[in-house]
């Protein structure tokens, strides 16, 4: 991580800009809809290669072909958060029509509490994608289990997503060119900490690609 000194931020900030211009063409291409997991996937692959010292990849090149090797899995992966995601949606839609009761408040709750798991293990499910080589289901599994034991990371990406959204909402047209891609790095740096502790604890066993 030596390599990102104060006279680089301009080419860092040049990477940053590519990434995320591959990252909006690479959707584009799969039709947005079958497009965009692939494409977030590269993208957190190329950040962990940087986070871990790799940092003269190429990157078009790199991109392509994580594009190309996980665009099954990870439209699996996407289509199984979009079911999880609506599902809970019209839980929330169907529960605006009920009647009041003790119950009723009680699912509510309850629904509310799953909702927010749910989201937070989002922030979890590329980094583990891309770092894990697991099938989707375990993704999913290994991604919650990484979000409940790293409360430091999820604050640390909570703290880093406000600041860099009062960084770049004056900025509209700099937050469409570089704010996916900045923000999936700090999310991609977050987790990445949680891994190294998590496997110096002994606390995950698995086999990263």
């Amino acid at each position: 991580m030596g390599a990102f000194g104060i006279l680089k931020i301009p080419e860092w900030m040049l990477k940053f800009l590519y990434v995320n211009f591959l990252w909006i063409c690479f959707s584009l291409v799969g039709l947005v809809m079958f497009g965009l997991f692939p494409a977030t996937v590269a993208m957190f692959a190329i950040f962990r290669k940087w986070i871990m010292g790799e940092t003269d990849i190429p990157i078009f090149r790199s991109f392509w072909r994580y594009y190309k090797k996980d665009f099954l899995k990870s439209n699996r992966l996407g289509l199984l958060l979009l079911v999880i995601g609506y599902t809970l949606y019209i839980d929330f839609q169907l529960l605006q029509y009920a009647s009041d009761s003790v119950w009723i408040t009680i699912i509510s709750y309850v629904v509310a509490t799953i909702t927010l798991m749910y989201i937070l293990t989002l922030l979890y499910v590329f980094p583990v994608f891309v770092h894990y080589e697991i099938p989707v289901f375990k993704v999913l599994k290994t991604s919650f289990l990484t979000m409940i034991v790293s409360p430091l990371s999820t604050i640390m990406m909570m703290a880093g997503s406000v600041i860099l959204y009062f960084s770049l909402r004056n900025f509209l047209g700099l937050a469409v060119i570089l704010g996916p891609s900045l923000f999936a790095f700090l999310v991609m740096c977050s987790v990445y900490l949680s891994f190294t502790k998590l496997i110096k604890s002994k606390a995950v066993k698995l086999e990263s690609s």
